[in-house]
C-alpha cells in the first residue's frame, strides 16, 4: 500500500510537470480538493487504489503524448490540407461575432489574469476534474470526466478542423495577438487554425457540466468561476469569435450527453466491476478475515 500510494502522488506529480504548472496552478487545484469528501465512495482506499492508480497513470500518459501528436496534427494540416470552407470573412462580417463586448473595461491586471487563464485552461480544468475525481475513489467518474472531457472531443473535433478554415479573430482583423505570445508570420499562420468549435470553451464547458452534478457546493463554485473564466478569455483576448464559443458549449453538451451513454452501458459496468476487483483480492489478502465478512 505504500508503494501505489507513493505512486499516486508521483503520477500526479508528473502530471503538473508536463506543461510546467506554475504556483497558482497548484494553487487552484488544491482549493478545488477542498471538501471532495462530500463525494467520496464508501470504499476503502486497497480496494480502489490499484484500478484508480492504473486509469490515472494511463490518463497521464496520453496528457504526456498527446501535445507531440495535436503539433503533428497541425502541421500535416498545414501542408497537406484544403479545407472546404473558408469562414474567416464570413465570420467578420456577423454584427457582434468578434466578441467586442467583452473588451468595453480591460485593466492591465484584467488582462494579466486572462492571459493566465488561457495559457493553461486546455488541460488544467480538465486536469482539476480528474484528479479530484481519483481521490473520490470513484472509477466511473473518472471515466465520466475523461470521455466528455478528452478522450471523445479529440476525435470528434478533428473533422471539424480539417474541413474548416477559421483562423483568430486578432489575425484575421490584422490587429496585435493579445495573448503577447511573439510568433513569425510562418508560426503563426500554423498556430491560429482550428477556432471553430472552441475547443478550450469545450473542455472547459464539459468540466463545468459535470461539476454540477457534485455534491460539493464549494468545488462547484471554484471550478464554475474558473472554466467561465476560460470562456471569456477566448474572447476577451480576441481568440474566438462568439459563435466558436456557442459552437464549442454545444460541441461539449453533446460529448457529456455520449459519455453519459458510454458509462452507463452494461459493457461499462461490467468492465468498472472487473477492473475494481484488482483492488477486492488485495483487501481480501491483505485482510482475510474481512473478507470472509463480505465486502
Amino acid at each position: 500500500m505504500p508503494l501505489l500510494f507513493v505512486g499516486a502522488a508521483g503520477v500526479i506529480y508528473a502530471i503538473t510537470r508536463v506543461q510546467s504548472w506554475s504556483w497558482l496552478c497548484v494553487l487552484l487545484l488544491a482549493a478545488a480538493l477542498i471538501g471532495v469528501r462530500k463525494d467520496t465512495r464508501a470504499i476503502s482506499w486497497i480496494h480502489y487504489l490499484p484500478a484508480g492508480l492504473l486509469t490515472l497513470t494511463a490518463f497521464y500518459l496520453i496528457y504526456q503524448y498527446a501535445n507531440p501528436f495535436w503539433h503533428r496534427v497541425v502541421g500535416w494540416q498545414t501542408e497537406s490540407m484544403r479545407h472546404i470552407f473558408n469562414w474567416n470573412d464570413w465570420f467578420g462580417r456577423i454584427p457582434g461575432n468578434d466578441a467586442a463586448f467583452m473588451r468595453v473595461w480591460q485593466p492591465w491586471w484584467l488582462t494579466r489574469y486572462m492571459q493566465w487563464v488561457y495559457s493553461y485552461g486546455f488541460t488544467l480544468s480538465y486536469w482539476i476534474c480528474i484528479i479530484r475525481a481519483f481521490f473520490t475513489k470513484d472509477v466511473t467518474r473518472l471515466g465520466r470526466y475523461a470521455l466528455a472531457g478528452y478522450l471523445l472531443q479529440v476525435p470528434l473535433i478533428l473533422p471539424f478542423y480539417n474541413t474548416i478554415l477559421l483562423q483568430e479573430v486578432w489575425y484575421v482583423q490584422g490587429t496585435p495577438d493579445l495573448l503577447e505570445r511573439m510568433m513569425s508570420p510562418e508560426v503563426a499562420y500554423q498556430t491560429v487554425l482550428n477556432c471553430f468549435p472552441s475547443m478550450h470553451t469545450s473542455i472547459a464547458f464539459a468540466g463545468l457540466l459535470l461539476s454540477l452534478r457534485e455534491k460539493s457546493r464549494w468545488y462547484k463554485t471554484v471550478l464554475s468561476v474558473y472554466c467561465i473564466s476560460i470562456i471569456i478569455s477566448t474572447m476577451y483576448l480576441k481568440i474566438h469569435w462568439t459563435l466558436d464559443v456557442v459552437g464549442g458549449m454545444l460541441f461539449a453538451a453533446g460529448c457529456v450527453w455520449l459519455a453519459d451513454r458510454m458509462v452507463g452501458s452494461r459493457a461499462f459496468r461490467a468492465f468498472t466491476v472487473k477492473f475494481e476487483g484488482l483492488g477486492q483480492r488485495l483487501e481480501r489478502r491483505m485482510f482475510p478475515a474481512a473478507g470472509e465478512g463480505g465486502d
